[in-house]
Order: structure tokens, then sequence, then C-alpha cells
């Protein structure tokens, strides 16, 4: 599955335009950046879909720098999907055809819509929550619809190749810097406790997003190395263990326990040893020689006078220095958990729960509790439960009983189960249906710790892989235009 380089230039063109937007700052020049990525969207739709996979993991970055950039994915998803509804306006009836899944999910969201208005949400608050659920759904109902060839394939794997080593040289610079160099001000000067300072949050902004990220990076790259051959497979081989090594030094557990139940369950379905042989070398090579090297050296460099300098503003709030065993041992030591039902996760079960039994049947909105949302414009309840602080649920499932009752918690199992359905029919055809029956059940044991359906990170990749699948699978395909099973299971 080779490509020419033509044909992945359009994936450093536009990394090239997004940064003379941020240098520029300028909001006439920064309208006309969007402007260009909405004109190519509508003349070559299949490298916008790629070009997305390109943007938004970089979008927090990129903000920081020019809010007005932020707009670039939102407006290419929307002219994909004015021209996929252009295109097929002739065979309507294909525009309107869902699956259960869909409908679930539409059920879902009308129902935190209403129950949010009713709650007295904002308009403003109410789309910005409507957004973070739909929007990449969207990219789906575009994929969905598109004829996907090997070329489309190859270009989607090479880009988020290519963007997942830039990604790690950077988090690696940023480690070793202590978060000193090519950061926007606001992160550098961002105050951390001593668990997080080790941590490296990467362009993405936050280290559990990124260790999503390079987890499904990983998982392509193998795919990719499937159809190298030559020299070409030490690089890749390389890359592997260098996304392995910096995975590791995001110290994300719930990423590192949602992957390894998610290679489990591909183990078990697809007795594919060769891959736990591959991911496992990937693993110790990248501990070994990207791991623990960057961890030694930045320790050594933070007892620099720059080192010093540098950890001075992160630990205004928290003096304690941190390591690897630190945040092993935060997981389970009784001053973890004490400081959990005071402020963290087990305070928000508990505060979700009492939300729960006062509005059981269709819950309190969208936009009332510890979702996106509420992080930007606050929670009309929030004061009625004594709520003083902004947070994030860090678990999907208290923030849908709470947000939705019992009628949003039936909606989204029928959403989740229906998908799990469908993917276990198409496990014979494609091997692709099993990577993602894999991490769709590693995504119910993540969503116990993070609100893993307003990932980014996730839902961009899951979606349009779910895309190709249902499409690929429901139709008979000419080899020679599409991958056969062997390729592109």
């Amino acid at each position: 599955m080779t490509i020419s380089i033509k044909q992945i230039l359009f994936v450093p063109a536009a990394l090239l335009l997004l940064l003379i937007g941020m240098v520029l700052d300028n909001t006439i020049i920064s309208l006309a950046i969007i402007a260009a990525f909405m004109v190519y969207a509508y003349l070559e739709e299949k490298n916008a879909v790629i070009l997305l996979f390109v943007y938004f993991p970089i979008r927090p970055f990129i903000v920081e720098f020019n809010p007005t950039l932020k707009l670039v994915g939102d407006m290419i998803i929307f002219v994909l999907l004015g021209k996929t509804l252009l295109t097929n306006r002739k065979n309507w009836r294909t525009l309107i055809k869902f699956q259960w899944f869909e409908l679930a999910f539409f059920a879902f969201c009308f129902i935190g819509a209403v129950s949010a208005l009713l709650s007295g949400v904002s308009l403003t608050a109410l789309i910005l929550q409507l957004r973070s659920f739909l929007l990449f759904y969207l990219v789906y109902y575009i994929v969905k619809r598109m004829e996907i060839n090997k070329q489309d394939i190859a270009r989607f794997l090479w880009a988020t190749f290519l963007l997942a080593v830039l990604i790690c040289i950077h988090g690696l610079i940023e480690k070793l810097s202590l978060r000193g160099w090519l950061l926007p001000p606001s992160w550098e000067n961002m105050p951390l406790s001593a668990i997080n300072r080790i941590r490296i949050y990467g362009l993405i902004g936050n280290p559990n997003l990124l260790a999503y990220y390079l987890s499904f990076a990983f998982i392509l790259t193998l795919i990719l190395k499937r159809f190298i051959q030559g020299k070409a497979v030490w690089l890749i081989n390389s890359a592997l263990a260098l996304f392995m090594g910096v995975w590791f030094l995001t110290y994300s557990r719930g990423t590192w326990i949602a992957f390894a139940i998610g290679l489990l369950i591909y183990l078990a379905l697809t007795r594919s040893w060769r891959v736990l042989r591959t991911t496992a070398i990937a693993l110790i090579t990248g501990i070994l020689l990207v791991g623990l090297p960057a961890n030694l050296l930045a320790n050594t460099i933070e007892e620099s006078d720059f080192g010093t300098a540098q950890r001075s503003t992160q630990k205004q709030y928290d003096q304690r220095d941190g390591g690897f065993a630190d945040r092993m041992r935060e997981t389970f030591n009784d001053d973890a958990m004490e400081g959990s039902k005071r402020a963290g996760r087990l305070y928000i079960l508990e505060k979700g729960w009492t939300i729960f039994q006062d509005h059981p049947v269709i819950g309190t909105g969208f936009a009332t509790f510890g979702d996106s949302a509420t992080l930007n414009v606050g929670s009309p309840i929030y004061e009625e439960y004594n709520i003083d602080r902004e947070f994030y649920s860090d678990n999907q499932y208290i923030q849908i009983i709470v947000q939705t009752g019992s009628f949003g918690v039936i909606v989204f199992a029928v959403f989740l189960l229906n998908m799990l359905y469908l993917l276990w029919r198409r496990r014979d055809e494609l091997k692709t249906a099993s990577v993602l029956i894999a991490v769709l059940l590693g995504s119910y044991v993540a969503g116990l710790v993070y609100n893993i359906w307003e990932n980014d990170s996730f839902t961009l990749f899951y979606f349009v892989m779910l895309a190709y699948v249902i499409n690929n699978s429901k139709q008979v395909k000419q080899a020679d235009t599409f991958p056969t099973k062997q390729e592109w299971g």
C-alpha cells in the first residue's frame, strides 16, 4: 500500500498554512485560511477528511496562538456535509437511512437537549455540548456515504503516521525542556501538581487525550506495517517504539488499562499472536530506549539552574517532587482516596447520584453536570447542589445518568450495544471489525474514568473506522478498486 510523495503533499501544505495563521494571528488572514480549507474540502472531499486527522489532534495548540483558527475543522465538516447532501440529493433515501444505534444516538441527544432547556441551560451552552457529541458523528455520516479505495486508505495511514511522529518528537522536546520550549506561554506557565508535572501533554494539551491518540496511531501503524517491505520496515518499527515510549510518558493509567483490555479482546477474537509480539516488543523497546532515558535526562535537567527556574512556576500550588512510582501509588493510597471523596471522582459520583434521585426520568440536561460545556459556561444546578467549582466528570456514565436520566441511559445503552452487534456480525468478513470490537469494548471500560464520547481523539478515529467497516461490508466491491478482505482486513 504505497503512495507517491505528491499524493501526501497536501498534509505538509495544510500544516504550513496553519503555521502561517498561528504566527501572524490576523483576523483577515485567518478567515482567508479558513475559506481556503473550505474550498479545498469541496474540491477534494477525501483529502479533506484526512485533514481532519491532521487538524484536530493539534487544534488545542493552534488556538492558543490564534483562536480564530478553531473554526477550521468545523467548517471543513460542514462543507463536507453539504456536499454529501448535494451529491446524494437524487438518491435521497440513502440520506435518511439510519442504523438503530444512530436513531438511539439522536434520541439521546434529543432527551439531553429538552431536559437542558427545562433546567434553564442557555442556548449557547446547549449548542456547545451538542457539538461535542454530534460533530464527529457527522464525519461518520459523511464517510459512510463515500466510496473509499486503496489509495484513500494509504493516504490516511501515512498522514496519521507522519503527524504522530511529529507529535511524539514535540512531546519529547516538551519533556526535556521541562515544558519550556515550543509551547504557548499559557502552557509553559501552567501550575501543575507533582504527579502531573512528569507527564507529557503534547500538542493536544492533555496527557490522557494524547495517550488515546497514540493508541490509535499505534493501531493504524500496525496496519500500515503489513504493506511495507524492505528498509522501510525499520522506519515503521522505530516509529512504533517511539509511539509506545511517549505513550508510556503520558502516565495515563485509564488508557493503559483500556488498551490492555482491548488488546486481550482482539487476541481472543483473532488469535493473532504476531500482533501481541509486535506490541510487546514496541512497548518494551519504547520504555527502555525512549521512556526511561527521557525521564533520566529530564531529572538531570531539572537539577540545573534552568530546571529550577522552569519548575518554580509549575510548583506554585504543589511543591512536592513526583515520579512514576508516586503516580502509581497515588492510585490506591489512603490520602488519594480521601481526596477523591472530598473533591475527586468519588465526590462526583456521590453528587451525581444525589442529583439523579431528584431527576430520575430525563435528568437535568446537557451542560449541567461535568461536561465540556459546563467548563466553559457553568451550570444552572451547581448552586442548588452546593457544587462550588467547575469540573469534568471523568466518568461518562455518571454524566449520562445525571443529565439524561433513565430514558437517556436506555437509549445510550442501545447506541453502544447496537454498534457492538453490527461489528460482531461483520467480524468474519473484515478483521477490521474485530479491531473495532476491541476498541469499543475498551471504550466501555474507559468510560468509567473518562468522558470518552466527548473525546476528540477517540470519536474521530472510531467513527471514521466504523463508517468504513459498515460501508465496505454491506456492498460487493471490485478488488481493483477496493482493498480485498486480506488487504484491509
